[in-house]
């Protein structure tokens, strides 16, 4: 069987498939080694690369996507943002842990948030904010979450470690990690360290610089409630997050 022959059929495969097909499960369809069968994907992807439509792996998943090239097109088409804004606080709460901690359990947002998120995660799957991105390898192999193309396209960004304030996120997991089950000569100094880039908002603005700085509501993301987050007023349009107008800039 030519591999021009079978690249077009797992893209028919890939696309009519509602969930992601696993490099695994091609392989073992068209009986191939799992070599052969990353080396067609990733021919396929190339030819794929400046179309409209891209294609992923990850995790050891494969399905399509919309080119990030072309997001500001999705998001004026489409208008993502009405869809962000009608999500509940409790949702958009969920969304933040799924896009700042995926891939993520629903067992693990719910031990996060401390209630059920059944209703929550239904509705974020239903408009295509969310997606299953695999097993994770643990009792019962619960599905594994994270955010989709279309969030991101909404934020005007293509990967994870643009999202506001993922960097100091990704410090504080790493020393977590880095003194997890150590007995630390300062016992403190971890819950200092969060305390310090801790953002109940996930505006991208730490609660320090929201209280201190800013003067904004460090556990409301949109302190005025014009439809912009604080971080974009500030970060971005350079507009004064109290005050709900678009004209008026930040004092200095």
């Amino acid at each position: 069987m030519e591999k021009e022959n079978i690249e077009n059929k797992m893209e028919t495969l890939i696309f009519l498939s509602k969930e992601p097909i696993t490099v695994e499960e091609l392989a073992k369809f068209y009986s191939l080694s799992l070599d052969e069968t990353n080396e067609i994907l990733s021919m396929l992807k190339e030819k794929r690369k400046e179309s409209g439509i891209n294609i992923r792996i990850e995790n050891g998943a494969v399905f399509l996507v919309s080119n990030p090239l072309y997001g500001e097109d999705v998001k004026k088409f489409f208008n993502p943002e009405l869809k962000i804004k009608k999500l509940t606080k409790p949702t958009m709460e969920t969304l933040a842990i799924i896009a700042y901690k995926g891939p993520v359990t629903k067992g693990e947002i719910e031990q996060i948030k401390g209630v059920s998120v059944e209703k929550t995660m239904a509705n974020l799957l239903e408009k295509n904010l969310i997606y299953i991105s695999g097993k994770k390898k643990a009792i019962g192999t619960p599905n594994l979450y994270e955010v989709t193309e279309d969030f991101y396209s909404y934020l005007n960004i293509t990967e994870k470690s643009e999202l506001p304030g993922y960097s100091q996120y990704e410090k504080i997991e790493l020393l977590y990690k880095e003194n997890e089950g150590k007995d630390s000569e300062k016992p403190g100094i971890i819950e200092e360290i969060k305390e310090k880039y801790k953002d109940s908002d996930f505006d991208g603005l730490t609660d320090r610089e929201e209280k201190f700085v800013y003067g904004t509501n460090p556990y409301l993301k949109d302190t005025d409630l014009d439809g912009k987050t604080d971080y974009e007023e500030i970060k971005i349009n350079y507009t004064n997050p109290k005050i709900k107008s678009k004209d008026i800039e930040i004092e200095r």
